[in-house]
């Protein structure tokens, strides 16, 4: 994997956004950091780099759309009270994870469920998402006329550091169905793509406590752990930087899905509690493009979120909802908010509903304090104990919630979010892709016996020179010879 790379493209589907980005050879010689991004444009506001995680299958299971079209045609069908034959996808990386964690064989294929509870082929699902994203450069690089073939790109997916063999080669054989050959494919963990790309920024985008800069995050010797926040999941990393520039995992990567989406799950759920769950559901049937666009309010206000300024979160209530409300329980909602539990935190004038920032903290603090466990649990570990750094990557670092309680958590320890932290898994992936030498070397999951001498037997053996404590000793008479395997990640 030494050999020159003509074009590196880094695909990166994460549980709640998606793209992909790309250099030339010439353009990482000259410049590592000279990569472009895909953009999208989702007809309403700024172009975006990123789309969101949604695919649209019509009645036959057969694959329809991908990203915001996939959004706009499952609004129209839900309009029209047409979506229920229809297969809609989101969060279904997570139920990748989570088949994997309840010890599901997916080596061949499994289930998933759409947002109706209709099951679909997970291959179907994750081929054609990657298969878009392949599909959507290409043409993107016809069109741009870049002067290169298809046969000239080597492909780069990035992945969750807590996904196991099994789910990475799920992946590999959903870009083999695609038609990705795996000679021109590789797989990076994402916070080892997140640190490539932070270590190769000028200082000055390096910023932490006060906007102090961080001059020393990647000196030789350094080690550091990456919390990599994303939608889905959180995967965190320990790291040290090498004389020679390289990357050194120390510890097992470890981490869960404790993801932005948590998050948005609390809100909804009280929501579900204040106007209840028929109202609802019932508001989610039938009026959809209303429920998205709610869920979408909340994703841009929960960023800006500051809880140190002890602000209220004000989101704008879609009249379908008030109404549908009153229709079915017939009361207004300043009513049923006075007599909830929430009479002293949630406030509703006209169509804004203001939340109180004790309220909106609420929303945040289990997720957060679990993240902050694994952190603490990893730094008491010896090889961890010299940490002194902390680098947030991903989506989910976005928000200012999580970026305090972090910083709270750590005073002894400087925490800084690279330029363009949401893209610095896609971007690193990029670099990974030209050079894959740059992680020299990983924390193995398991060792391995590959040989004996003899096997134990009674009748010739002193049962005295026998020992099986723990499963990890054997008899003197077995020899068992007993190696690191560096686990290669692209499976």
């Amino acid at each position: 994997m030494a050999e020159t790379k003509i074009l590196v493209v880094a695909i990166d589907f994460g549980s709640s956004g998606a793209g992909y980005a790309f250099s030339f050879a010439y353009q990482y010689k000259n410049n590592p950091l000279d990569i472009s991004t895909s953009v999208w444009n989702n007809g309403n506001g700024p172009l975006q780099t990123k789309v969101p995680t949604v695919l649209l299958f019509d009645p036959n299971k057969k694959f329809h759309s991908f990203g915001f079209e996939a959004e706009d045609k499952y609004e129209e069908l839900l309009n029209a009270n047409k979506a229920d034959q229809w297969y809609f996808l989101k969060g279904f990386k997570m139920q990748l994870y989570s088949a994997v964690n309840a010890g599901e064989d997916i080596r061949v294929d499994f289930e998933l469920l759409d947002v109706g509870g209709k099951s679909i082929s997970a291959k179907a699902v994750f081929s054609a998402a990657i298969g878009f994203l392949k599909d959507h450069f290409i043409q993107q690089m016809h069109w741009r006329k870049l002067g290169t073939v298809e046969d000239d790109i080597f492909w780069v997916v990035s992945v969750p550091a807590i996904w196991n063999d099994s789910a990475k080669q799920f992946m590999r054989e959903s870009a083999e169905k695609v038609g990705i050959k795996g000679e021109k494919f590789i797989i990076v963990y994402e916070p080892e793509a997140a640190s490539i790309y932070a270590s190769l920024l000028p200082v000055d985008k390096l910023v932490g406590k006060n906007g102090a800069v961080i001059l020393k995050a990647f000196d030789p010797g350094r080690k550091f752990i990456v919390v990599d926040a994303g939608g889905g999941t959180v995967d965190i990393s320990a790291q040290q930087v090498l004389e020679n520039g390289e990357l050194k995992i120390i510890h097992k990567e470890c981490g869960g899905p404790w993801g932005g989406e948590c998050i948005n799950k609390q809100y909804v759920n009280m929501l579900k509690e204040l106007f209840g769950k028929e109202v609802m559901n019932k508001f989610k049937r039938n009026n959809g493009e209303d429920f998205l666009q709610l869920l979408r309010d909340f994703e841009v206000k929960k960023k800006m979120f500051r809880v140190v300024d002890e602000e209220s979160l004000t989101i704008r209530m879609p009249l379908s909802l008030i109404e549908l409300f009153l229709d079915i329980e017939e009361s207004d909602v300043q009513t049923a908010i006075a007599s909830s539990r929430f009479n002293e935190t949630v406030r509703l004038k006209r169509d804004k509903l203001s939340i109180a920032g004790s309220l909106v903290e609420t929303f945040f603090s289990e997720t957060i304090r679990t993240i902050i466990d694994e952190v603490v649990s990893l730094l008491k570990h010896e090889r961890c104990s010299d940490v002194s750094v902390i680098m947030m990557a991903g989506g989910f670092s976005e928000d200012d919630t999580l970026q305090h309680a972090i910083k709270k958590q750590f005073p002894s320890l400087e925490v800084f979010i690279p330029t363009d932290g949401a893209l610095a898994v896609l971007k690193g992936a990029v670099i990974y892709g030209h050079n894959p030498n740059v992680v020299s070397s990983r924390v193995c999951y398991y060792t391995y016996g590959i040989a004996i001498s003899k096997a134990f037997d009674p009748s010739i053996h002193d049962p005295e020179k026998k020992v099986l404590r723990d499963g990890r000793e054997m008899c003197n008479n077995l020899f068992e010879v007993l190696f690191e395997i560096d686990e290669e990640v692209h499976g």
